[in-house]
């Protein structure tokens, strides 16, 4: 399909009206991805000559994709909130801090190792939420305290809330998570020896940097290979939560090992209800892991589950303009083996164990229903305003178009740092992950094979640098400083610093990893 320079402004017109909207006017995500779908309809329709079968299988396509991520969105809130009422976090969260005596180690236990446990099991904004008051408690200051656990948690965002960023990734790229999973794994898994550090350098500077070191390097080490290993393996979705369990365990071995033990952990009972034991409080997540690992870890079951699907078959398309589109058989996905439903098991099997020994206050069971489904249906709606666009584009040329002019105005040694640039602005204006992979990642996948560049490395960078830079967003910010009373302008100045440092590491990695084959 040929195209103009005009042809390749219009091409990008959608995206720049949601992120003009976002940073301008200062939209939702659902609000101004309703304006740049409209407007991509229309030029899908009259630039593009797109005819209306092939606009409705687009819209078809992105309602599978909306509720295939939104199911594991929902089932992690379900999950958080179940344990989270329980006061099982309250528990962990408390006899992390006691663990040890050294104020720095305490504060990366919680702000760094924690908040990254907490992204792989809750995210969307949870990190923050509940640990900057656990800092402001240990009396760290205000803006250290929403900032440390905001770039504490960037690196576990995108195999953070069980993978529902990276499911994005795999969905609308089209290309396998296994193929995808690598890169990924590799990046994100470095750029947690960042995330320590930066938190090191917030609360004590360079002199903090250099005590941190030898603590960092362990538990990053081990936190990043075991989120490697379980993405590799195919559980992505327990990819963060590996990774922050195997964190706390080699943390509280790091504190057995030095002398500066602290006091045992107290024993709490706030409003006359009991609170579980440490080995309770886990054992939500154990049992997540071992259904895990049965229905999606095992080849036999897997296969056998993967019987029963949600899948269309959507056929193929030609515009007026010659840009055609391949047929696509049994889009959708599987039930009941889908990640979604195995939190959803994990968290009625957690409800149970926790009601039966009464944890929960009168009413629990209706506040958590309606908490996770409200949060949930919100993202779910700003989910699918982005991945329509997204979706409208391809089926239009419209994404062809972008990336050829991309191939061709900027050079193949320049991209791995201009991937990743475009992956954060994204991640920045609409403040997630999972939206800026779905708005991008087609775009990212065709440039990136015209340009003669490994797609999964550049794939790879556009997830990294979208999952550390969703957590330092206006949006995210707002919610952070809302629980600890900090300045805002002052927060988002820290974080943008540290932010622009990550995103040129993100960039170096994939030049690096090109040239290196």
């Amino acid at each position: 399909m040929s195209y103009t320079w005009l042809d390749w402004l219009l091409s990008l017109a959608p995206m720049l009206v949601v992120l003009g909207l976002m940073i301008v006017r200062g939209w939702n995500a659902g609000r101004a991805g309703l304006a740049g779908w409209l407007l991509t309809l229309l030029l899908a329709a009259w630039r593009f000559e797109t005819g209306g079968a092939a606009l409705g299988y687009a819209q078809i396509k992105a309602v599978l994709l909306t509720v295939d991520v939104s199911v594991i969105v929902w089932a992690a809130l379900l999950l958080y909130y179940v344990v989270d009422r329980a006061g099982a976090l309250q528990v962990i969260a408390l006899a992390l801090s006691r663990l040890t005596a050294d104020r720095l180690t305490q504060v990366l236990l919680l702000g760094w190792v924690f908040a990254s446990f907490l992204q792989g099991v809750g995210g969307f904004g949870v990190p923050v939420a509940i640990v900057a008051p656990l800092l402001i408690g240990m009396g760290v200051p205000e803006v250290a305290a929403a900032v440390i656990p905001a770039i504490g948690h960037g690196w576990a965002v995108s195999f953070g809330s069980l993978a529902a960023s990276f499911v994005m990734l795999v969905n609308v790229t089209g290309l396998s998570g296994e193929r995808l999973a690598p890169a990924a794994a590799t990046m994100l898994g470095l750029l947690s020896y960042a995330s320590g550090l930066m938190g090191a350098h917030t609360l004590e500077g360079w002199r903090g940097v250099r005590r941190a070191l030898p603590y960092v390097l362990v538990t990053g080490t081990v936190m990043g290979l075991a989120q490697y290993a379980l993405a590799v393996s195919g559980l992505w979705t327990l990819g963060a939560i590996g990774g922050g369990l195997a964190g706390l365990a080699v943390s509280v071995i790091w504190v057995r090992l030095r002398s500066d033990h602290a006091d045992p952990p107290a024993d709490p009972s706030p409003n006359g209800r009991p609170l579980p034991s440490i080995p309770l409080a886990l054992a939500s997540y154990a049992v997540l892991i071992a259904l895990a690992l049965s229905l999606r870890g095992i080849a036999p079951v897997k296969e056998y589950l993967g019987q029963w699907a949600v899948a269309v078959d959507i056929p193929g398309t030609t515009t007026g303009r010659g840009w055609t589109v391949a047929p696509e058989e049994d889009a959708g996905f599987g039930i009941p083996g889908h990640p979604g439903l195995i939190i959803v098991y994990s968290s009625l099997l957690a409800y149970a164990l926790y009601a039966r020994r009464g944890f929960y206050p009168r009413g629990a069971a209706r506040d958590i229903l309606q908490q996770s489904g409200g949060r949930a249906v919100k993202s779910a709606v700003g989910v699918f305003m982005m991945v329509a666009i997204a979706a409208t584009m391809e089926r239009a040329g419209m994404v062809e178009v972008l990336a050829r002019g991309m191939s061709d105005a900027v050079p193949s040694d320049l991209y791995p740092f201009l991937a990743p640039l475009i992956g954060a602005l994204g991640a920045f204006v609409t403040g997630s992950n999972v939206n800026s992979n779905a708005v991008f990642g087609v775009l990212q996948r065709d440039t990136a094979a015209m340009l003669g560049l490994s797609v999964t490395v550049i794939l790879g960078a556009q997830t990294a640098a979208a999952a550390v830079i969703s957590v330092m967003s206006p949006a995210k910010v707002t919610v952070g400083c809302s629980t600890v009373g900090a300045s805002e302008g002052e927060v988002m100045r820290r974080l943008l610093g540290y932010g622009a440092v990550t995103v040129l590491i993100v960039g170096a990695m994939a030049w690096f990893a090109l040239k290196l084959g």
